[in-house]
């Protein structure tokens, strides 16, 4: 539908007024001219017929009447056009002569149009269409002679006059019409423009949303002022509306922000968790369709914390950007990265033809960490563990492929760390099992299932001089459960402490009984972990134990793992402060299988070192190995540090560490861990048969 414009409007209004004014001008000028007209033609017919009526006087004074004069007369009427007819009456209403127009009538004899005797005549003048009678009295009223009947016919002489009138008037107005309508196009145009300007500029600006868009005014009529607050509306709106693409931007960098952080690790730019799970999924479902392989590798650092807290978070934070660059570098372009959190990184690697692609890959990625990684000053080594778990087809959901990698993972580090593991059932067997067990720990605390052994600590020259607190547990539902399975667990579900408290109260106890049957004075040593060295208040357990039972605390020994105090160095030194404090004594276990060991040693207030077994055990493999025994042996003995050797099985081992200066030998070379009821006869058998006088 096609909309008429304001101009147009505009225009056809005016236009329609003026051609309406027009109009009714000419109509009120013609209705005046016959006004007019009719007007003067009742004054020239009365003039005429007062006239004619004092000339008839003469005509039908003296009581005749001169018919032929009067007819005579009459006819001077012809020049009178508009006359129709004209007759004469005299007193007795016989009419005496007439004058009939030829225009008007044929020049066939009318009739004579007689008065009845007895018919007045009534004086005046009398319209009747479109004619003028006028009945005039011959003499004066004292004397009356006769009438004089005139009729005037004004149509015509009207309709002459009118169209008169109009060739007249028309081309004037006409004329007027056309200047009057170019003027009005003229000033309507000049007006209007302004407005045409305001409306062009407004669908322009509606159109493009273009704010910078301007009208140029002039003048300070109100059409100007209005423009100069359109541009001042539309200045504000593009300021606002610049203001709004700003802030609009601002958001939508915010939100983009936003859905990096929910979405990104800040640190490594990977994919964080939510993200890979949603990733991992998609996978899941478009291998489904296209029938093809897929892997999750869980990989977990070796060693991340000792790094964090010995060289600091910022070191440890340049470690995880340099771990996650080498790792990239050797996946393919479909393969996805993600860190997970801390020192956990995954890795999907889709569309597999055979699963061996997936074995190649995470080969390649312990072959990068076998260079050391340059962190500022430092050279740091860094190894991984990596646990591989295959979606058989998808058959295998989100959640329990990621279980699977991450069971794979800890199967990789407990077979020594630095190396890969691929999922198998059995490892799901255990998983099982070990949850078993975590619901079986506040079991075994409260129906006091668990046990102290005790190992003996045996002096080259004097025999058993200390004993080592060794924990067992024999279940009521699967029998006897190693400490090697069990312990890592009660780390893992925080329950090691609890355990913890519990070996020293039994401990304490025992040892309380075992002084007051011993002539000689025996040391006890008790195995606490980095959880125990963490928690608030465990001295102040130690200091009211120590309080309620008999013990010596120089005979009390805390041995502590090297692990255990780099995790927390500040804190662990903290720890043995305190209890060297109470007398008591601290050993540094499993000495020599981390590789900041030598860094720590000299900040470290402890009074003996035990070397791992490990060593112990290859001591023979090669000179090599005796070498790092020697100057295990050497460097404790600089430090004036006892030395204890663990895990001696042989008389060879016996007889070289002895020969070295060994200070105390633990193995079952000597006796496995007995429990408190054995540990008298153990230990007379330990000295006699390897011929050791006891002595204080």
């Amino acid at each position: 539908m096609v909309r008429a414009s304001f101009k147009s409007k505009l225009f056809a209004m005016t236009f329609g007024v003026i051609n309406f004014c027009a109009i009714a001008i000419v109509a009120l000028t013609i209705t005046e001219q016959g006004r007019l007209f009719k007007y003067n033609a009742r004054a020239d017919l009365s003039a005429l017929s007062h006239n004619t009526a004092e000339e008839l006087v003469k005509h039908l004074a003296f009581g005749t009447t001169d018919e032929l004069a009067v007819t005579t007369y009459l006819l001077k009427f012809e020049v009178y056009q508009n006359i129709k007819s004209t007759h004469v009456y005299d007193r007795h209403a016989k009419l005496v002569a007439q004058y009939l127009n030829p225009n008007y009538f044929s020049s066939q004899p009318q009739p004579v149009q007689q008065m009845a005797p007895d018919q007045k005549f009534h004086l005046g003048l009398f319209e009747d269409n479109n004619q003028l009678r006028l009945v005039t009295q011959i003499g004066d009223e004292n004397l009356k002679l006769g009438y004089l009947v005139v009729v005037l016919d004004f149509s015509k002489q009207l309709q002459d006059s009118e169209n008169i009138f109009y060739a007249q008037l028309l081309p004037m107005i006409l004329a007027v019409l056309v200047i009057t309508f170019i003027l009005a196009h003229w000033l309507q145009t000049g007006l209007i423009r302004p407005l045409i300007e305001l409306n062009t500029l407004v669908n322009k600006v509606q159109d493009t949303s273009d704010y910078s868009l301007r009208v140029e005014t002039h003048g300070d009529d109100e059409i100007s002022q209005l423009g100069s607050n359109l541009n001042q509306m539309l200045r504000t709106i593009d300021q606002q509306h610049l203001e709004n693409q700003a802030h609009t931007k601002a958001l939508e960098q915010q939100q983009k922000n936003l859905e990096y952080l929910a979405n990104y690790d800040q640190l490594t730019k990977l994919p964080n968790r939510k993200l890979f799970q949603e990733l991992l999924k998609q996978e899941l479902s478009r291998i489904g369709r296209h029938h093809t392989e897929l892997a999750v590798m869980f990989i977990d650092l070796d060693d991340f914390k000792t790094v964090n807290d010995t060289l600091g978070h910022h070191a440890g934070d340049l470690l995880l950007k340099g771990v996650s660059e080498r790792i990239r570098e050797q996946l393919r372009d479909c393969d996805i990265l993600a860190r997970l959190g801390g020192d956990e990184f995954v890795i999907v690697a889709t569309g597999l033809k055979e699963e061996i692609e997936a074995v190649v890959i995470a080969d390649r990625i312990l072959e990068q960490f076998n260079t050391i990684f340059n962190i500022d000053k430092w050279q740091v080594s860094s190894g991984l563990s990596i646990g591989i778990a295959f979606s058989d087809g998808n058959k295998i959901d989100l959640q329990s492929i990621i279980s699977n990698a991450d069971l794979a993972m800890y199967r990789a580090k407990q077979s020594g760390r630095g190396r890969y593991a691929i999922y198998e059932d059995e490892m799901q067997s255990n998983q099982h099992r070990r949850l078993m067990i975590v619901n079986q720990l506040n079991n075994a605390l409260n129906h006091n299932e668990f046990e102290l052994y005790y190992q003996p600590k045996v002096c080259p020259t004097r025999g058993v001089t200390s004993l080592e607190a060794l924990i067992r547990w024999n279940s009521k539902f699967d029998g006897f459960i190693s400490p090697g399975e069990f312990i890592p667990i009660a780390e893992h579900c925080g329950k090691v402490h609890e355990i913890t408290r519990w070996v020293l109260v039994r401990g304490f106890a025992e040892a309380e009984k075992l002084m007051l049957n011993q002539d000689i004075k025996l040391g006890i040593s008790f195995n606490i972990s980095a959880h125990d060295i963490a928690k608030d208040g465990f001295v102040d357990y130690i200091t009211a134990l120590l309080a309620v039972h008999k013990i010596a605390p120089s005979s009390i020994e805390f041995e502590v793992t090297e692990s255990s105090y780099i995790e927390n160095f500040e804190r662990a030194n903290l720890f043995f402060e305190k209890i060297i404090a109470l007398g008591c004594q601290i050993a540094l276990d499993d000495f020599g299988t981390g590789y900041s060991s030598l860094s720590y040693l000299t900040q470290i207030n402890a009074h003996t070192l035990k070397i791992d077994q490990q060593f112990i055990r290859k001591m023979f493999d090669s000179k090599r190995e005796r070498l790092i025994v020697d100057a295990i042996i050497s460097l404790a003995k600089n430090l004036n540090l006892k030395i204890c050797a663990e895990g001696v099985e042989t008389k060879q081992q016996f007889d070289y560490l002895a020969d070295s200066d060994c200070d105390l030998i633990q193995g079952y070379y000597f006796e496995k861990p007995v429990p408190f009821n054995q540990i008298n006869t153990t230990i007379e058998r330990i000295n006699q048969q390897f011929g050791f006088s006891q002595h204080s």
